[in-house]
């Protein structure tokens, strides 16, 4: 067996599926969830998004640590919305009550959220930032938000690692944040002395590009054609959502 070959096969298989065919299927997901009304599709739709785990060997407590901060702002969601919106009350709690329609319309947007934010996870969370950026150009998308997206990955880091750096320098001088004015003007120095140190770095990288004969335009690697499973997946997905979409209208 062969190192590609090896490769492919440890692969999961929605990582073995062409990154344009996984953009393409994220966005038409996330129409499609937003779009429901009937509790029942949304609820078919987010156990659709679980399903998609499985397949890019997404485990249940990687699911739950990425779903953390999703599901705290669902909670304070399911907690506001019976209390404020107007409907038939179901209980009271002191002077206020919970409403029929604020209790459905947090569960809906609840259940849309999730299959959604699933549904991302396992088709493009799992894509490294360069096939992504791919994957884009391959379809089309405008070529600066192609650099924006691999100038981000590739310098995220160094950005991060000099923010460290000018944090480190304040903490060895003493500092400690308070609620004062000396503080919120600390903020703002180390704000300013990051951004000229960005683009100080952004001008190097500027020239050194030019000189190795950057003219504006990145050269991607030209994406493959489209194989059968790729067809055949995008089409089992496809049929998967218009059939929840038909229930949801018709149901």
């Amino acid at each position: 067996m062969s190192a590609a070959s090896a490769t492919d096969s440890a692969k999961s298989p929605i990582e073995r599926l062409d990154p344009r065919i996984r953009i393409v299927l994220a966005c038409g997901f996330v129409l499609a969830a937003v779009s429901m009304h009937g509790q029942a599709a949304q609820i078919a739709m987010l156990a659709s998004a679980l399903a998609l785990t499985t397949f890019a060997d997404i485990s249940f407590r990687d699911l739950l640590r990425r779903l953390l901060h999703v599901e705290s702002f669902m909670l304070v969601l399911l907690i506001l919305l019976p209390l404020t919106m107007d409907g038939r009350s179901l209980a009271s709690i002191g002077p206020f009550s919970i409403s029929d329609t604020g209790l459905a319309r947090a569960i809906a947007i609840a259940l849309k959220v999730n299959a959604c934010v699933i549904a991302t996870m396992a088709l493009l969370a799992t894509l490294e930032p360069v096939r992504l950026g791919r994957g884009l150009s391959g379809l089309g998308a405008p070529a600066r938000l192609v650099h924006l997206l691999l100038f981000l990955v590739r310098y995220h880091s160094l950005f991060r690692e000099e923010a460290t750096r000018l944090w480190d320098a304040m903490r060895a001088r003493g500092f400690s944040p308070r609620l004062d004015l000396h503080t919120l003007r600390t903020y703002g120095h180390f704000a300013g002395m990051l951004l000229v140190r960005a683009t100080e770095r952004a001008e190097r990288v500027e020239e050194s590009m030019r000189c190795r004969g950057f003219s504006g335009r990145f050269p991607l690697r030209a994406t493959r054609s489209l194989q059968s499973i790729d067809l055949i997946v995008f089409g089992l997905l496809a049929l998967l959502v218009t059939a929840i979409l038909i229930l949801d209208r018709f149901a």
